[in-house]
């Protein structure tokens, strides 16, 4: 179907004679950048996306001189005005080399900072980049761009902090979006990216290279949770008119899953990436159980919270098509859930949810945090105790905690003195190295210990009575911990295994996706 907000339907405005380039650095599934892109040129402005290179699980490293040389190369060729970075915070001092060295390449083009990093630590970053863009930067983007491209004052825009002539402006947010359909579908055009990887350049869009396509239905969440960025966001905005969390509409989001099944020559799965999915009102969710098996037909996975594992929802959404569920326990304690997370245990629903799976045969994976320096050994082994409740199969993605800058929970450890400054993302960068987690990062034995027992809780060929002979009698065991690491090491990759032919049979099993997880050395543990 067609949809006015399409950028191949023609812009709103007339072509400007102003051109933006965007860089991604290890972000080839960057959504962000491509609605940024997209809303520029339903502007009129022209742009270029430069993703260098692809992140790769646990293994983010400076690129080489030879791709930096290559991204220079194509922002001279395509004589740009405006060259923006939009980056985590684990890759701050990254994009710090990189913005260095294009402002000793072109002196004369303003540079332009965003992402998650620039709205949670923006003082961090002052005099770095000409400009930070803080928050939603579609509308403030295309206001930067129409000053500085007639010429006009540039220092009291909404959204954005303006470092000129060693003065900073630091302007308050607009309000947020509130109809999200307004927002043109991600830019995923070909003509327009470029991707560096091995001291090679491909004009292509790199996202087409893989089987797998994730769509985002809203923004915001509902929820706050301490670890997480929302914290930061709800903070940024404040109580206002306009509701933090907000929906598509379901036509928005069929039309631009309509586009991608005709674009994506590889397409076997969607993931919904919401942090909080199908969280919406009844009828929309009865309009998309209806038309996404007729009109999509693609295998699609999505993120739920525990209250929302419930029967009802669960059929219908497999009726059009769910194939997988991901669900966050977080940790096994509801102490720990609710003192250091600010969650509300969702224990109770997890364990509904896998005796109902006996019968639906969803998929299901669930989200564990580990190395979480504030967690006692009783909180380790409860989460151990309850991952032997839930009903097998099911996988695990393990997530080292990371503390990430502006979070209610970096701000609270901070003040508490248990964290360090240093040990926060930004000047640290863990998580370019323990993100998902991988068993070769150094832990103390008794961390060794439980996440061996974690691993091993969910493979369905080793006995849940053998792994609770293991807990009960841990004492014994914490000190002979490597045999049970090394044989969890060996299970993980088993299951890797596994995972790797059950990918092969579906038809996602790209080179993309061999490159991103088949190191063994970094092997994650699920």
């Amino acid at each position: 179907m067609s949809h006015p907000w399409a950028p191949e339907q023609g812009w709103t405005a007339p072509p400007r004679t102003f051109h933006v380039a965007l860089v991604a650095l290890y972000s080839v599934e960057n959504a962000g950048l491509r609605y940024l892109s997209a809303a520029l040129r339903r502007a009129g402005f022209q742009t270029t996306l430069v993703f260098l290179r692809d992140w790769v699980n646990n293994r983010l490293e400076m690129p080489s001189e030879e791709d930096l040389q290559l991204a220079l190369e194509i922002l001279s060729q395509k004589k740009v005005d405006l060259i923006g970075l939009g980056f985590i915070s684990s890759l701050h001092g990254m994009a710090r080399e990189l913005t260095l060295r294009i402002r000793s390449e072109f002196p004369k083009t303003p540079v332009v900072w965003g992402g998650i990093h620039v709205t949670s630590a923006p003082e961090d970053c002052l005099h770095q980049a000409d400009y930070l863009c803080l928050g939603e930067g579609e509308a403030a983007l295309i206001d930067l761009c129409a000053r500085l491209h007639e010429g006009l004052p540039t220092t009291d825009i909404p959204n954005i902090w303006a470092c000129r002539d060693g003065e900073v402006h630091r302007n308050p947010v607009r309000p947020l979006i509130p109809d999200l359909d307004v927002l043109p579908w991600p830019d995923t055009d070909d003509f327009n990216k470029h991707y560096i990887e091995n001291g090679r350049v491909r004009v292509e869009e790199p996202w087409k290279r893989t089987a797998e396509y994730r769509i985002y239905l809203s923004r915001g969440c509902p929820y706050n949770c301490s670890y997480c960025y929302v914290s930061i966001l709800r903070d940024l905005y404040g109580e206002q008119q306009t509701p933090f969390y907000r929906h598509r509409s379901v036509e928005h989001v069929l039309g631009e899953l309509e586009r991608v099944r005709e674009t994506f020559p590889r397409l076997a799965r969607v993931k919904i990436d919401d942090d909080t999915s199908f969280a919406f009102p009844e009828p929309w969710i009865a309009e998309f159980c209806e038309k996404y098996p007729r009109r999509i037909g693609v295998p699609f996975e999505c993120l739920l919270i525990p209250p929302m594992l419930r029967e009802n929802l669960l059929t219908r959404l497999k009726a059009a098509g769910l194939v997988r569920v991901q669900t966050g326990i977080e940790t096994g304690s509801a102490e720990e859930s609710r003192t250091i997370h600010n969650r509300t245990p969702g224990n109770q629903a997890i364990l509904k949810f896998g005796e109902l799976n006996r019968k639906l045969k969803i998929s299901v994976v669930y989200d564990v945090i580990v190395d979480n320096p504030s967690a006692t050994e009783e909180m380790k082994a409860e989460t151990a105790r309850f991952l032997l409740e839930i009903p097998r199969p099911y996988d695990i993605y393990f997530y080292s905690l990371n503390f990430f800058p502006g979070t209610a929970l970096t701000r609270r450890l901070l003040a508490e003195g248990v964290l360090h400054p240093d040990q926060v993302e930004g000047r640290n960068s863990k998580a370019c190295q323990q993100f998902r987690v991988s068993m070769d990062w150094p832990r103390s034995p008794e961390d060794k210990f439980y996440l061996a027992l974690y691993c091993l809780a969910s493979k369905s060929f080793i006995p849940k009575g053998w792994i609770r002979r293991i807990l009960e009698n841990r004492t014994f065991w914490k000190r002979y911990w490597k045999p049970l690491f090394w044989l969890a090491w060996l299970a993980n990759l088993v299951k890797m295994g596994g995972v790797a032919l059950r990918y092969l049979r579906d038809g996602e099993l790209t080179w993309f996706k061999i490159r991103q997880y088949g190191d063994l050395r970094k092997l994650i543990s699920q």
